[in-house]
C-alpha cells in the first residue's frame, strides 16, 4: 500500500482470490460453520475487522509489482457482491477516502500479520466501531474507485493477455441495473457446498501469430515467448554439472530501466551453444523460456532442451543480423516490426536510464578513481592494446580521465612500438586476463574489443608493492585483474556512461569510437572544450596577488581548515536536478541562497568542494540571475 497524493492505494496483481462469502445463516445469526467464518476461517485469512457485522465477504491478497509486498483486501457487502469476480492475476487498484488500513492476523494458524485494508460502506463502519471502538478512525467521507484489467489465457500457453481498463466506484453500489454476474448468482439455486475448485481463467480470442509475445511486466508462472533488450550480461561459467550458465537481463517498454530488468538463467552443455550476445542493446527472443519467481522476483530459465533463442543487433547498412544456434528458425515482418521498434526504444532508454543494473552498488569508476578503489570496481573503457602473444593476456585500457603523465611509459613504449596511437591526454591502464581469456574469445568479443567501448564488471584492484628502494612509476601501483567473478560486455556509442566519459574530451562519440586511428592524429587542444566566455567572481586581490596551489598540495596539506586560491576542472556536481542547487534563505522566502557540492579534479587528484551562502553569493551572479 502506498501513499499517493495524500490517498491511500492498493496497486499490483491479485495473488489469491477467494469466493464470495455469506456470513449469516438462513435465520440471520452469523455463520459458525468454522471459527474465523466458512472457508475463510479454515483455509484463508479469517473474516476481517468487520466480518462479524457484515452479511457478505470478498477477501483478496495483493501483491505490488514493484516491491513484492502483500496487502489483505476485504470488500463487504454491496462491495463484496460488486467485487465476487475477482480471480487471480487480476490487476487491481484501490483508491480514495474512506480507505480503512490497519494490521490483520492473516492465518490463525501462523498468525501471521499483514498490511489489511478495508472496503466497506457506512453502515458496516459503524456497526464495527460500536464493538471495537479503537480498532481504526471512522473516515469522514467514502469515495472509493477499484480500477481492474481482466486477464485472458493465451491459447497453448501460460501467459496472459488484459483487457482494457474498468472502474467501480462508490456510487456503482446502489445501480438500478445489477451485472449480469450478479443476476445469474441470485437465479441460481444455493450451493450445498462451498466450492473449492480453481476458477480459471477465459481463453482470449487470438488471431495473431503463432508467437505470442508477452510483456515483461506480465510475466506470470509457466512457459512464455518474449523479447528484451539486453542491459546487462555475465560470461558463461561451468556449472556444478555438465552445463555452462549465463545471466542476461532484459527489459522492455514495461520494465524499463536496468534496475527492474528481468534476469534470464541460460543453460547449454557448450559455449559454442550459448547465445552470442556482444554489446548492451542487442535484442534477444526467448521462445518457451520458464518463468518463475525466485527471492520475491521474477526470474527467467532458458533450458537447453526445451527454449529457443535469437539474437538481433543491426548492422551498420541497416540490416538485421540474426545470430542463433537452431539450424531453421522463425522471423516474419510482425518480427521485425518488433525488433525495430525495440531497436529505437532502446537508444532513448540507454541513452537517459541512470539506474544500475542487479548486482551492482556502484556506477563504473574512472581510471582516475582507481586510488580510491577497494575490493572489486567496474569500468567503461576502450581498450588500445591486445597482448596475447604470452599469458596472461594484458589489455591496455583507457578512458580520457586523469593525465597523461600519471600514465605507466612502460604502457606508453608497448603502443609506441605497436604503431598504436597513444592518446595525448588522459591515463593508461592496464588489466591482466588469465584463463577467461578463453571464455571472451569463444564468445566472439575480440573482434569489436578494438573499434568500441566496452564495459568491464567486478575487476579485482589490487596494489602492486614496490620493491624497497625502487623507483615507482607514476600510475603503476594499482593492478586490475579479471577474475572468474568478472564479465564483459561491448557498449554502444549512445549509452549514458559513454557519453559520460566522451564528455571528459568534449567530442561527439562517433568521433571517439570510430577508430584508433583517429586518436594518432588528434591533438589535446582540438579534444578540448574551450569556453566561449569565461565568468571569475574572484576578487582582483585574490587572483593577483595570491598564486594558485596545486590540488596535491592542498590534500597533503598539514593546516585545517585554510583557505587556498586553485585552478581545477569540474568533474561532478551535486545534487544532479539544477532546480535544486539553492534554497530559500531562512527566515526569508523571497532570497534564496546557493547551496551544492563540487567534485573537481587536476591531473590525478580530486576534491570534494561544498559551495554554500556566502561562497556561492556575489552581485555578479545576482545580476545574471
Amino acid at each position: 500500500m502506498e501513499l499517493v497524493g495524500g490517498e491511500r492505494v492498493v496497486n499490483g496483481s491479485i495473488k489469491r482470490a477467494y469466493p464470495l462469502q455469506s456470513m449469516r445463516s438462513a435465520s440471520g445469526h452469523v455463520s459458525t460453520a468454522s471459527p474465523g467464518g466458512g472457508e475463510l476461517g479454515m483455509f484463508g485469512p479469517g473474516v476481517g475487522p468487520c466480518g462479524p457485522d457484515a452479511a457478505r465477504l470478498v477477501a483478496i491478497i495483493v501483491e505490488n509489482n514493484r516491491t513484492f509486498e502483500s496487502c489483505l483486501v476485504f470488500f463487504y457487502d454491496n462491495w463484496a457482491t460488486k467485487m465476487q469476480f475477482l480471480k487471480r492475476h487480476y490487476k487491481l487498484r484501490v483508491k480514495g477516502r474512506g480507505l480503512v488500513a490497519l494490521e490483520w492476523e492473516a492465518g490463525a494458524e501462523t498468525e501471521e500479520r499483514m498490511q489489511c485494508v478495508v472496503v466497506a460502506e457506512r453502515n458496516v463502519l459503524k456497526k464495527t466501531l460500536d464493538r471495537k471502538p479503537r480498532l481504526f478512525n471512522f473516515p469522514h467521507s467514502l469515495h472509493i474507485e477499484v480500477a481492474y484489467e481482466e486477464p485472458q489465457r493465451l491459447p497453448d500457453s501460460d501467459q496472459l493477455r488484459y483487457l482494457p481498463s474498468k472502474t467501480i466506484t462508490t456510487r456503482d453500489l446502489h445501480s438500478a441495473t445489477p451485472a449480469r454476474q450478479t443476476l445469474i448468482q441470485a437465479q441460481a439455486p444455493p450451493r450445498k457446498k462451498p466450492n473449492h475448485g480453481k476458477r480459471t481463467l477465459e481463453v482470449a480470442r487470438m488471431t495473431s501469430p503463432a508467437y505470442r509475445y508477452s510483456p515483461l511486466s506480465e510475466l506470470v508462472d509457466g512457459f512464455a515467448d518474449i523479447y528484451g533488450v539486453v542491459v546487462n550480461m555475465t560470461l558463461p561459467k561451468k556449472t556444478s554439472g555438465r552445463d555452462f550458465c549465463m545471466t542476461v537481463s532484459v527489459t522492455d517498454e514495461s520494465c524499463p530501466t536496468r534496475a527492474a530488468a528481468i534476469q534470464v538463467n541460460i543453460f547449454y552443455p557448450t559455449i559454442e551453444k550459448i547465445p552470442k550476445i556482444k554489446f548492451v542493446g542487442d535484442i534477444i527472443r526467448f521462445h518457451k523460456v520458464k518463468i518463475q519467481q525466485y527471492q520475491d522476483r521474477i526470474q527467467g530459465l532458458s533450458l537447453s532442451r526445451a527454449t529457443r533463442h535469437l539474437v538481433l543487433r543491426e548492422k551498420a547498412n541497416g540490416s538485421l543480423e540474426q545470430v542463433t544456434n537452431s539450424d531453421t528458425w522463425t522471423f516474419e515482418s510482425s518480427d521485425e516490426l518488433r525488433t525495430r521498434k525495440l531497436l529505437k526504444w532502446a537508444r532513448k532508454s540507454l541513452a537517459e536510464d541512470d539506474t544500475l543494473p542487479q548486482g551492482c552498488s556502484l556506477a563504473p569508476k574512472l581510471l582516475s578513481e582507481l586510488k580510491f578503489a577497494e575490493g572489486f570496481i567496474d569500468l567503461v573503457v576502450r581498450v588500445l592494446n591486445v597482448d596475447d602473444c604470452d599469458e596472461p593476456v594484458r589489455l591496455t585500457v583507457w578512458d580520457g580521465s586523469g593525465s597523461a603523465e600519471e600514465s605507466d611509459q612502460v604502457l606508453v613504449r608497448a603502443l609506441q612500438d605497436k604503431g598504436v596511437a597513444v592518446p595525448p591526454y588522459g591515463l593508461l591502464k592496464e588489466v591482466i586476463m588469465s584463463s577467461c581469456w578463453l571464455v571472451v574469445r569463444e564468445m566472439c568479443f575480440v573482434d569489436g574489443m578494438l573499434k568500441n567501448w566496452c564495459r568491464f564488471r567486478n575487476l579485482a584492484v589490487g596494489v602492486d608493492e614496490p620493491i624497497p628502494g625502487a623507483v615507482i612509476a607514476p600510475g603503476g601501483r594499482e593492478i586490475l585483474r579479471f577474475r572468474e567473478v568478472s564479465s564483459f560486455v561491448l557498449m554502444p556509442d549512445f549509452a549514458l556512461d559513454v557519453r559520460r566519459r566522451c564528455s571528459l574530451m568534449g567530442t561527439p562519440n562517433s568521433s571517439i569510437t570510430a577508430n584508433n586511428d583517429q586518436l594518432r592524429t588528434c591533438s589535446p587542444t582540438e579534444n578540448r572544450v574551450s569556453p566561449e566566455q569565461v565568468v571569475t567572481v574572484i576578487p582582483d586581490r585574490i587572483r593577483k596577488n595570491i598564486p594558485v596551489t596545486p590540488l596535491r598540495e592542498i590534500l597533503s596539506s598539514p593546516q585545517t581548515p585554510r583557505k587556498f586560491h586553485c585552478w581545477a576542472r569540474v568533474r561532478s556536481i551535486w545534487p544532479n536536478d539544477i532546480e535544486k542547487i539553492c534554497k530559500p534563505k531562512s527566515g526569508n522566502s523571497d532570497e534564496f541562497i546557493y547551496s551544492f557540492a563540487l567534485t573537481v579534479e587536476e591531473g590525478s587528484e580530486c576534491l570534494s568542494i561544498i559551495v554554500y551562502g556566502k561562497d556561492a553569493v556575489s552581485q555578479h551572479l545576482q545580476q545574471q540571475m
